[in-house]
């Protein structure tokens, strides 16, 4: 169903958290592959990758580029793309199916969590993953050189919060 795009770089120290936390969908067969679209880490990224089982796709350039590189040739017929600190909270997966029978054509984000009420404020407004089907994806045209994370893309496909 899913293909997880994790746009990289450097990001050993965050990126067990995130990839432990699809671990129990993999198994269910909600997430298809994992794909690290990583721009030339010099720490232990691409190990942790290979070791996960994830494809490494090696994808220089900006943030923008990376995961548009990312993006190209999924397996699934969605992709979750996900900031490589991205905590997902309990119940991700139940907005995420919701989501999906909701149909092709709705895009939806995923807030970060927060401790503080403050922090929940600001961290609800920025995402951490953006779900959209690959037929919509490949219709808007998708991710660009230059875009500094998900937000503008969101914004383009008019993703409701999950």
């Amino acid at each position: 169903m899913l293909t997880v795009v994790i746009p990289t770089l450097d990001s050993a120290r965050t990126l067990g958290a995130c990839l432990s936390s699809l671990v129990p969908a993999a198994v269910d067969g909600l997430v298809r592959e994992v794909v690290l679209a990583d721009g030339g880490s010099t720490d232990d990224t691409q190990a942790i990758a290979e070791d996960c089982g994830a494809r490494v796709v090696n994808a220089q350039g900006d943030l923008g580029a990376r995961l548009a590189a990312g993006c190209v040739s999924p397996r699934g017929d969605w992709l979750l793309v996900l900031e490589p600190d991205a905590l997902l909270a309990e119940g991700w997966r139940d907005a995420v199916e919701r989501q999906l029978n909701a149909g092709w054509d709705k895009a939806g984000w995923l807030p970060r969590p927060g401790g503080s009420w403050w922090a929940r404020l600001i961290a609800g407004r920025r995402p951490q993953g953006l779900l959209v089907s690959v037929r919509r994806y490949e219709a808007s045209g998708g991710f660009q050189s230059g875009d500094p994370g998900l937000g503008r893309l969101v914004r383009a496909l008019g993703a409701a919060r999950l």
